[in-house]
């Protein structure tokens, strides 16, 4: 069992508060860390690599999985980053008024659109990914090699069980 100073000061009053109610406190605190993790990852890395070149994490996220895959439809950007096919339109609008990516037609299907880097986005990506990296090995750095190969595993495991949920959230296996 963690000690309590191990503990974030709002899991511990959330802890405090739920303690008499049917709940699983195990897994209120995977996945409250895990959510505050994230929103303290994507404030860390916009304050500290993206602001400097005036990229949001959305932004920041679109131009990397289309750099990643290439040309790209905007709904398989919306299923890699968990967002609506809005959002995503909307951060590639504003990525496309920038001049980092277009939009074509698809040659298959003129129903489908892609999204693609243009020259600008991909000397774009290449100059802040490198970057980027060097933050997340800095967040990391307070654990061992083995721990984030650990906590990496782990966190697959959650996202593949997100993943094998039916249509009603039940998670299936």
């Amino acid at each position: 069992m963690p000690l309590a100073n191990d503990f974030p000061p709002e899991e511990l009053d959330v802890r405090q508060r739920i303690a008499e109610l049917p709940a699983n406190l195990l897994a209120y605190g995977v996945v409250s860390n895990i959510w505050r993790v994230a929103q303290e990852l994507k404030l860390r890395m916009e304050r500290t690599v993206l602001r400097e070149f005036d990229l949001s994490w959305a932004g920041f996220a679109t131009l990397f999985i289309i750099w990643i895959w290439g040309p790209i439809e905007t709904r398989d950007i919306a299923r890699s980053q968990g967002v609506t096919r809005p959002t995503v339109t909307s951060t590639v609008s504003l990525l496309e008024k920038n001049g980092l990516c277009t939009r074509q037609t698809s040659t298959e299907d003129r129903r489908l659109v892609l999204v693609e880097l243009t020259p600008q986005g991909k000397a774009l990506i290449e100059q802040v990914f490198p970057l980027f990296n060097q933050g997340e090995a800095t967040i990391v750095s307070g654990l061992s090699e083995e721990e984030q190969e650990t906590l990496a595993a782990l966190l697959r495991k959650v996202v593949n069980s997100l993943r094998s949920s039916d249509a009603n959230g039940k998670v299936t296996g």
